[in-house]
């Protein structure tokens, strides 16, 4: 009898995708089935492996698109097929978001499972807005209630007993009932001039907050065109106003990227701490070559005297396999220990970084990295008894080879990978300011698929992928002079520092 799988009943935070918590990530990242709700941000879902299967399970008001009984049952028949599955739902999934349910029909069914919890909104929107939850002079607590009954006929009973309460009162999923909830407070006893607030899309760029009292906030939403997802505040600290007057020098600016993964998690990681709203709208999946030249190419490694790593991939996958083989060579004990008498290039600085994960260090980077002055510079290191290796992508560029060998130099490109696009739903068209590529490869990919450019920028890591560019008839705008991540980043909070000051001038 097959063993029952788990479910982990995994809260996605209340919409910013770097608000999901790391464990909640990494399940995500491993597992074989993922049964989803309406989430702010669908990007999460980039995380899971490519043969993990998607099941979309959300609701919205008045369209269901499976009953709560129906989830439940799917819960069980997947955790029956698969080993780990996540249930990812949106906050956290004890706060208003049916866990509990969930969690007692696993229970009952004796399935494994486990909660991860998640940052809710009651706290993050909140916060998003300026607004603390608590302060000691002013709200010793806080009061979370749903704006919806379970048959959906209005305000909860509890909500009518808050009468006394001389907290903060937060009301979630509330866009619809606005105007009942302050006729309600008032009601019962609240005065007509205590702050309160609304907030649509919280911790999202597109995030709307309007603020007034509980007299006027429903006709300052009505104006201000407020509508759901949104969630209430009521109480003192609403009237603090604790936005940060710092301005991040990427606020507002929207990033489609278009790399591998440890490309594009650094770079998201970057331009979000300066403000960017950054979407991966194709990873760039690396899929090994397993060849018999790969495994030649260690026996023969004594052969060369140059070994070029042209990518961060090339490096990972190359050194990787040196260490795991099965082929031939496997009786040969190899390690990089073989690599001691080689020099090695690494063409880059993701690609020189790569290269100190493994203790290594290159005996030449090119200070410029444009083909020509790469070509150039290299072949000053080299004399004509040299043999160099450049192990990379299948689909990699031919410029350093073709001039190694027209410098009369042996060299020999071997392919140790491919690259296969796997494109991400980003959730509704945004008119996005920049479009990153990592690679040629992820050029081919964009143009493949005709994704709208609009009005955004190009920006390339490096001179191939501008090079890309130019076949399909467009243009790099930004290649940043050090070849990675934090180039970039850099090159683009330039673009937009200059775009503001032509726009003051």
């Amino acid at each position: 009898m097959r063993k029952l799988g788990c479910v982990y009943l995994v809260g996605a935070g209340p919409g910013d995708t770097g608000l999901i918590t790391v464990k909640g990530a990494s399940l995500l990242q491993c597992c074989d089935c993922v049964i989803y709700d309406l989430l702010a941000s669908e990007s999460l879902l980039s995380y899971c492996p490519k043969h993990c299967e998607k099941l979309f399970v959300g609701k919205k008001k008045g369209n269901h698109s499976k009953s709560q009984e129906e989830i439940n049952a799917l819960l069980i028949e997947k955790a029956k097929n698969y080993s780990l599955v996540v249930r990812l739902k949106g906050g956290d999934p004890y706060i208003f978001g049916r866990g509990g349910e969930e969690a007692l029909a696993l229970k009952e069914a004796g399935i494994p499972y486990e909660v991860v919890p998640g940052v809710t909104s009651a706290s993050a929107v909140l916060a998003s807005a300026g607004i603390p939850v608590t302060h000691r002079l002013l709200s010793r607590s806080f009061h979370v209630v749903t704006a919806h009954t379970g048959a959906d006929q209005g305000l909860p009973e509890d909500f009518f007993h808050l009468k006394n309460c001389s907290g903060t009162v937060i009301v979630l999923m509330g866009a619809s009932q606005l105007e009942a909830v302050c006729a309600g407070l008032m009601e019962q006893g609240w005065e007509p001039d205590t702050p309160a607030a609304i907030i649509q899309n919280g911790t999202l760029p597109n995030q709307q907050a309007v603020s007034g009292t509980l007299r006027d906030l429903p006709a300052n939403a009505h104006k201000a065109g407020i509508g759901a997802p949104a969630v209430i505040a009521v109480g003192k600290t609403v009237a603090l106003n604790l936005l940060s007057s710092a301005q991040l020098p990427l606020k507002g600016v929207q990033v489609g990227i278009i790399g591998t993964d440890p490309f594009t998690r650094r770079l998201k990681g970057l331009l979000e701490s300066r403000g960017a709203r950054t979407d991966v709208i194709c990873r760039m999946q690396v899929v090994p070559c397993q060849s018999r030249q790969l495994e030649d190419s260690f026996c023969q490694i004594s052969d060369y005297t140059w070994l070029v790593f042209t990518s961060a991939n090339g490096v990972r996958l190359y050194l990787n396999q040196l260490q795991t083989r099965t082929g031939p060579c496997q009786s040969r004990n190899l390690d990089l220990r073989c690599l001691g008498n080689l020099k090695i290039a690494a063409i880059g600085a993701e690609t020189n970084r790569a290269l100190e994960e493994f203790f290594l260090r290159a005996d030449y980077v090119p200070s410029v990295f444009n083909s020509q002055s790469l070509a150039e510079g290299f072949i000053k290191q080299l004399t004509p008894a040299d043999r160099v290796l450049i192990p990379g992508a299948r689909q990699g560029r031919d410029e350093l080879p073709k001039q190694l060998k027209q410098a009369g130099i042996f060299c020999r490109s071997l392919p140790i990978y491919d690259v296969e696009p796997v494109w991400e739903e980003t959730g509704e068209f945004r008119k996005y300011d920049f479009f990153v590529f990592a690679s040629p490869s992820g050029v081919s990919s964009f143009f493949s698929r005709k994704y709208p450019k609009g009005q955004a920028k190009f920006c390339c890591i490096g001179p191939a992928s501008a090079k890309a560019l130019e076949d399909y008839g467009e243009h790099a705008d930004y290649v940043p002079k050090e070849a990675s991540a934090k180039g970039i980043a850099q090159e683009i909070e330039k673009a937009v520092a200059s775009r503001k000051g032509n726009r003051k001038t």
